[in-house]
């Protein structure tokens, strides 16, 4: 699936930048091939990636990110996943290299975890390494590579199988692979998928608890109990690092989780039975990655077979929990009122539930092969037969409503043997050709000991070439190749912010060129949202919008430090932009681009007198005044309080703000006072940062409803902030003393053997 990368290729679609105007001068080429929708790839995902690998590279970590949203912090955003063990390959490598090779990681991760937990519930070898390749190459997990939600989730088959240990095995070592199993997805950064995989397996160990498999009836419920909630404690420790900062950045934010998720429509359902992953929506209305689910016709034909397992417990699990999910992501059966009203569940998008389904088909497959494999069917010769005619029929009803719906697709459907492989009619071909191999089986006209193997392979054909072709991939040398605009905007030396106004370019782009920006794509706080809504922004429209910009009437845009606006002539935001020649001058121009530069923007940062300071408290009445049209920002700060009066000094000559300089965590420079003053900092006010006045702690104020503030006497003084959060550090030594703990259990189990094994040499 992935072969372009040994000619030096990076699955990347880098036709996602250049289709924006700024690469009008240099696009070349034939269009590219359409494919489903990767834009958080170029805005979000792949900026981390290479900003954690510069910041590691020149000796820093990253703990706030300068370029985006005035200041945002970086850990905060937990889907950054700094401290997730495989993003490690960051710290080591080029970013195109890391970013290829974590692709294969993700694929074997996931089917080697998958394989064992199958083969630990029962599955013999073979069938459990056709659950392994089910789950690792199934429509889920191909159309969410690359993403935290898939870092996150691959983990479940493990955190499983932690628990399962836990009640087979109950020993310290036992403890530490089920903290780790449960750490991993909170470290990986999706919170949303990591709630998810902690209610799964909530539901697994109160099933274990309540029915427990023959041979652990030697470990009581109690210790059982006692064990989970250690391993628990554990992994909340280990994640430490990762979950205070997260919290405290949560707390930022506008939404919480009290909405509830609608689900997704029923039609949507025919994902399980479409190979198509080319667009979004694709040719059965199904929207890629989000509603993904394909895991292969033969899995769906022989996961029925589970039921004749000598590890019926199990099974019954794992239905049970399929058809739960079910209900959840498309909203019908008694299950999904009950989610509505459950903590937490209700309010993330339960549509990311599908990798659970996924995961369920590949083992209930697995241990469905196996009881055909085993013989463990012997004197039952009709329930094989009933089971998959059943599931046949289901099948076959889903594969017909999905060529009924694509009928136009398949009238305009293009040439070549790859968009065959992804129609409709490649369905229909995979179940019959799925139907014709189980029933060879069922009717031994291939061995039983053999019939997984073909089954194997079967899978693994059908689902390759589903996802086959899935990522674009372009040279490491033209992922953001360069672009006139950004060239131009490099040369101001001033510390200065750009924008996008109307998509002129993609939400973050600035950032790969090394310019900082009052806008972003990435999770957005509260107060900053609030901030920049006159001008557009949006939560889900992360640009401003001419038309506003033009006619908003406050300072905000100026008060953000945004000295050039891009625009464009695709929409005519260059003629919106040009009516207002007092406010906005162009200063570059090149083919469909243009650049305005804003003649009333402030400085990064400057002084407004004590007389100047107007007390407003409360978060909409500060907002109310940040907003109004006589307000002057270079006259009057708002604040929630008043600061106390400085002492009273010599006044400096020549009144100003000067040596400007930002690195990642700190931002320094020299402010000459006359009078008693504020100094206003464009950086967004956030937990963590510490003022320095003089190599002395000062007060950080929050001014100017969002933005920082410090109380200066007059004179000359040097003025330092330092971003030093308190999470970050008491999160690090709780983690470091979890992972102490961890390796000491995990060392205590091999002591034991090895004291073992030298009493039996003895012996």
């Amino acid at each position: 699936m992935y072969w372009p990368m040994l000619r030096r290729q990076v699955p990347f679609p880098a036709q996602v930048v250049t289709q924006f105007p700024p690469w009008d001068a240099v696009r070349v080429g034939p269009p590219p091939a359409p494919h489903a929708e990767m834009g958080d790839l170029v805005t979000e995902l792949y900026p981390w990636k290479r900003y954690t690998r510069q910041s590691i590279a020149s000796g820093t970590f990253p703990l706030w990110n300068p370029y985006l949203l005035l200041g945002a912090p970086f850990l905060g955003d937990m889907q950054t996943g700094l401290f997730y063990p495989p993003n490690l390959v960051y710290y080591a490598m080029t970013t195109p290299k890391a970013w290829s090779l974590s692709i294969l990681l993700r694929t074997v991760l996931a089917g080697l975890l998958a394989a064992l937990l199958a083969q630990a519930l029962g599955a013999t070898r073979t069938a459990a390494l056709a659950g392994g390749v089910i789950f690792a190459f199934c429509g889920w997990v191909t159309a969410f590579q690359t993403r935290p939600h898939l870092d996150t989730s691959l983990w479940l088959p493990l955190v499983l199988l932690g628990i399962d240990r836990l009640q087979r095995r109950p020993r310290g070592s036992s403890v530490a692979l089920a903290a780790a199993a449960f750490a991993l997805p909170v470290l990986a950064g999706q919170p949303e998928n990591a709630a998810h995989v902690t209610f799964v397996a909530l539901l697994f160990f109160a099933y274990r608890l309540a029915w427990r498999p023959p041979d652990a009836a030697r470990a009581s419920r109690g210790r059982f109990t006692l064990l989970f909630a250690a391993a628990g404690v554990l992994a909340v420790a280990l994640a430490a690092v990762q979950i205070l900062p997260g919290l405290e950045f949560i707390l930022q934010l506008e939404r919480g989780v009290a909405v509830p998720f609608g689900p997704k429509p029923l039609h949507e359902a025919a994902a399980f039975l479409s190979r198509d992953l080319s667009a979004s929506p694709n040719s059965a209305r199904v929207f890629v990655p989000e509603s993904a689910a394909y895991a292969g016709m033969l899995t769906l034909l022989v996961a029925p077979l589970a039921w004749l397992h000598r590890n019926r417990r199990d099974v019954v699990f794992f239905l049970v929990l399929l058809a739960c999910v079910l209900q959840i992501v498309y909203g019908f059966g008694p299950i999904y009122p009950l989610a509505l009203h459950t903590p937490v569940l209700m309010g993330i998008p339960n549509g990311r539930l599908l990798v659970v389904a996924d995961l369920c088909l590949a083992i209930l497959a697995a241990l469905g092969l196996s009881a055909w494999e085993t013989s463990e069917s012997k004197g039952r010769l009709k329930a094989p037969w009933l089971l998959a005619t059943g599931a046949l029929a289901v099948c076959a009803a889903g594969v017909a409503y999905v060529l009924s719906h694509a009928a136009p697709a398949l009238r305009a459907g293009a040439p070549g043997v790859l968009a065959w492989w992804r129609s409709p009619v490649s369905s229909a071909v995979a179940l019959g050709a799925a139907a014709v191999l189980l029933i060879l089986g069922l009717a031994r006209r291939i061995p039983r000991r053999r019939f997984a193997a073909w089954a194997l392979g079967f899978c693994a054909l059908d689902l390759v070439t589903a996802g086959y072709g899935f990522f674009p991939f372009t040279p490491s040398g033209e992922i953001y190749p360069p672009a006139p605009t950004f060239s131009f905007l490099e040369r101001d030396p001033e510390p200065h912010r750009v924008a996008s106004v109307d998509r002129t370019w993609g939400a973050s782009f600035e950032w790969m060129y090394g310019l900082q920006s009052a806008t972003g794509y990435t999770v957005f706080t509260r107060r900053l949202t609030r901030f920049l809504t006159p001008l557009g922004f949006r939560d889900d429209y992360p640009y401003l919008v001419a038309e506003k910009v033009a006619r908003s009437p406050t300072r905000v845009l100026d008060l953000a430090n945004v000295k050039y606006l891009g625009a464009n002539t695709w929409n005519k935001s260059d003629e919106v932009l040009a009516s207002r020649p007092d406010r906005f001058r162009l200063v570059y121009s090149d083919l469909t681009v243009r650049v305005f530069e804003n003649l009333a923007v402030l400085p990064r940062a400057f002084l407004v007198p004590f007389s100047g300071i107007r007390v407003v408290s409360g978060e909409r009445p500060e907002l109310t005044a940040l907003h109004e049209p006589d307000f002057d920002p270079r006259k009057t700060v708002l604040l929630p309080a008043s600061p106390p009066p400085p002492a009273s000094a010599a006044p400096a000559e020549n009144p100003g703000v000067d040596g400007f300089t930002q690195a990642i965590h700190s931002v320094a420079m020299r402010a000459r006072v006359s009078e008693p003053s504020i100094l206003v900092v464009s950086q967004m006010h956030y937990p963590g940062w510490k003022a320095v006045v003089d190599g002395r702690d000062a007060p950080l104020l929050r001014a100017d409803y969002t933005l920082v503030g410090v109380a200066l006497a007059p004179g000359v003084h040097d003025v330092r902030l330092v971003y030093r959060p308190e999470s970050f550090r008491i999160g690090a030594a709780i983690s470091a003393v979890a992972l102490l703990v961890a390796l000491g259990a995990s060392a205590s189990r091999r002591r034991e053997r090895a004291a073992s094994g030298a009493a039996a040499s003895g012996e």
